[in-house]
């Protein structure tokens, strides 16, 4: 028998959808509850890597979101005009005919996810979350915003990296370290050439290419900033272009085409990797709730999709709640902790221009190279 019948997962994005689904599809019983109201997903596109796809494998959604993105086998470094400096080859984990990396609009990733979890019938409340928790050993009692109370035989926190389940067993003192960047994404047509993710070193930031269709990619860009660096909405494509501005070749012909603010992503960001443990009792914590890169491997979304089929792969065995929390710790902390060090040292040599011994190329191919591991 396994270890628990009915799971509550805090937290209704990439992460709590996954889980979801990936219990029901056990035969344990999930549920969501999310905070926001309407089903929603902000941000334009997502990297979904190989080690991803062979975790979304699992829960039978490998082939829509193959067949929905823009697959590629490498990623191109390039100096500020564009001209090739470096080439990480990713690795070939799915078998033939599956690509080793795609993009994707997130919102159809969102999606894909969101379907299989309404087959899998998973019930969702939405515009709900927790108020209070009470582990009482043997079961956690819930009480929530609509009114509501229940009991689980295990709660998930899958509420992000201001996650609030966090708050409530390890106190308010945990946030994620602000790293002095911002990052950028906006959507253009793409440019015929650009048939795998590329990244262009420039002297003031680092810009990129992601394509997510045979038409469209969007243009990344990683800016040093200070303070909360927030920008209004009317101020996006004219801040945008002009730290785009140093670029030559391919990004100047994609700066021209960035006219849209509301094809525009921007968000400031942080890096996090919370120690051992990550459960307290029958509560335990996945994704960005305990471990958040900086977007450099674009690995955040994928080491929490793998969180969530372990967990799920655990919660099957019949042992104590307690040892398969630790196990699953024991089994994600080491890849989740080099995925957040990778990402933070490429995030500090890129605000260091010609920083000894950067090698941004070597550490990708390396990370690359150990998340083709299994899981």
């Amino acid at each position: 028998m396994a270890a628990v019948q009915n799971v509550l997962v805090v937290g209704g994005g990439i992460a709590g959808m996954t889980l979801a689904t990936a219990l029901k599809r056990g035969g344990i019983n999930a549920e969501i509850v999310e905070i926001t109201s309407a089903w929603s997903v902000l941000g334009i596109g997502i990297s979904v890597q190989g080690p991803t796809l062979r975790a979304l494998r699992t829960i039978g959604v490998l082939d829509r979101c193959v067949a929905e993105g823009f697959g590629y086998s490498s990623l191109v470094a390039c100096d500020v005009n564009g001209n090739v400096t470096g080439t990480v080859t990713l690795p070939s984990l799915l078998g033939e005919g599956y690509p080793e990396c795609i993009g994707i609009m997130r919102p159809a990733l969102q999606d894909i996810l969101r379907e299989a979890m309404i087959a899998a019938k998973v019930p969702v409340r939405l515009g709900v979350t927790v108020t209070t928790i009470d582990d009482r050993g043997d079961g956690v009692d819930v009480a929530f915003t609509d009114g509501t109370r229940g009991r689980y035989d295990l709660v998930v926190g899958a509420d992000g990296v201001n996650s609030k389940i966090r708050e409530m067993i390890f106190g308010t003192g945990i946030k994620p370290e602000d790293t002095g960047q911002a990052v950028w994404r906006a959507m253009v047509p793409r440019q015929e050439t650009i048939r795998a993710r590329h990244m262009f070193y420039g002297p003031r930031n680092k810009a990129g290419f992601n394509p997510i269709s045979e038409t469209e990619m969007y243009v990344f860009l990683i800016q040093p900033i200070k303070g909360n660096g927030r920008i209004a909405d009317s101020d996006l494509v004219g801040v945008m272009r002009e730290q785009l501005a140093d670029y030559g070749g391919p990004v100047a012909v994609a700066r021209e085409q960035i006219h849209d603010p509301e094809r525009i992503a921007y968000r400031p960001f942080g890096s996090m990797l919370l120690p051992p443990p990550w459960h307290s009792g029958r509560i335990v914590l996945i994704g960005d709730a305990v471990h958040t890169p900086t977007p450099q491997m674009a690995s955040g979304a994928g080491i929490a999709i793998e969180d969530t089929i372990v967990l799920a792969e655990l919660l099957q065995r019949d042992e104590s709640v307690e040892a398969l929390l630790k196990d699953f710790t024991a089994r994600r902390y080491e890849r989740c902790r080099m995925v957040v060090e990778a990402s933070r040292q490429l995030s500090e040599w890129e605000k260091t221009p010609d920083a000894p011994g950067a090698d941004p190329v070597g550490v990708l191919n390396r990370a690359n190279a150990a998340l083709a591991a299994p899981i």
